[in-house]
């Protein structure tokens, strides 16, 4: 039976305040060597992806801006991908709505609401709010589908919300910031996607595994076969079950990585420790 894992980055596999994967090392190791498909699931940019890639030693497709787009490599495993566009040495499937068209909606919005997006931010400041290098903060700014955005005044959420809405736009909470982006995406629709292309390409069973910490992630949760949540330092878990949940009992690298290596023991026919309940790992 064939594994795909879907992940989200920041609080998950990337640990929230210095975004290190370093714990998460021997599960990545295993990942690689079994030639398990690691998909990012994230609010982060093509970019910052790309980066964080290199880094690991990953050759895999993504998705970015909270689904606004799915990228899979020219000619990775020879897979048909059906609609996708060529762009910059990838297929890329876009759901998102087009960025100049979010900054439109967002300068309209800020007329009524005390908000700032990325886009009116120097990498400097995003830098100072993220706990980014200035260089991988410059890489956050370079958006295609959607906006991270602060809210001055957070009882400002729900009319503004209603704005967006009517408008063709959701908004929706990551672990630091909102994001705005087109109502037609969200990190659900995109794995789904991608789930399906690899059915349609192996025809074989699928096993899909997602791993997530934030609210941007539960669409994405509810997709797969066995959703994993990651506790949120300081916050502990998001107040939601969905069917088969596991609950990690660590946050960020260090949690990822041991549901990660347990879930591969499972699917590879090692027996789940008795001391341990799907329910809280």
């Amino acid at each position: 039976m064939q594994v795909i894992i879907f992940t989200d980055l920041d609080g998950s596999l990337l640990n929230h305040a210095d975004y290190s994967f370093t714990e998460a090392m021997p599960a990545l190791a295993r990942i690689k060597s079994s030639g398990i498909p690691l998909i990012m699931t994230t609010s982060k940019t093509r970019r910052e992806v790309e980066s964080l890639q290199l880094e690991m030693g990953v050759w895999e497709p993504f998705i970015v801006e909270n689904g606004g787009g799915v990228f899979f490599p020219s000619g990775y495993r020879r897979l048909s991908i059906g609609d996708g566009q060529q762009r910059d040495g990838y297929a890329l499937v876009a759901l998102g709505t087009g960025y100049s068209r979010v900054r439109e909606f967002l300068g309209k919005a800020s007329g009524r609401f005390h908000l700032r997006g990325f886009g009116d931010m120097a990498p400097a400041e995003i830098a100072e709010r993220t706990g980014l290098p200035i260089d991988r903060a410059a890489l956050a700014k370079e958006r295609e589908f959607t906006e991270p955005f602060i809210l001055l005044r957070p009882d400002e959420i729900g009319p503004l919300s209603g704005m967006a809405e009517a408008e063709g736009f959701a908004v929706t909470r990551g672990g630091r910031f909102h994001h705005l982006m087109g109502n037609k995406q969200d990190k659900g629709k995109a794995v789904r996607m991608v789930r399906d292309i690899f059915r349609r390409n192996s025809g074989t069973a699928l096993t899909t595994i997602g791993l997530g910490d934030s609210e941007n992630d539960l669409a994405m949760l509810a997709q797969v076969d066995v959703p994993v949540l990651i506790p949120r330092p300081g916050k502990g878990h998001l107040d939601v079950r969905l069917p088969g949940m596991i609950l990690a009992n660590k946050t960020g690298a260090k949690g990822w990585n041991d549901v990660v290596q347990k879930l591969l023991n499972e699917q590879s026919g090692t027996p789940w420790e008795q001391d341990h309940q799907r329910e809280d790992l």
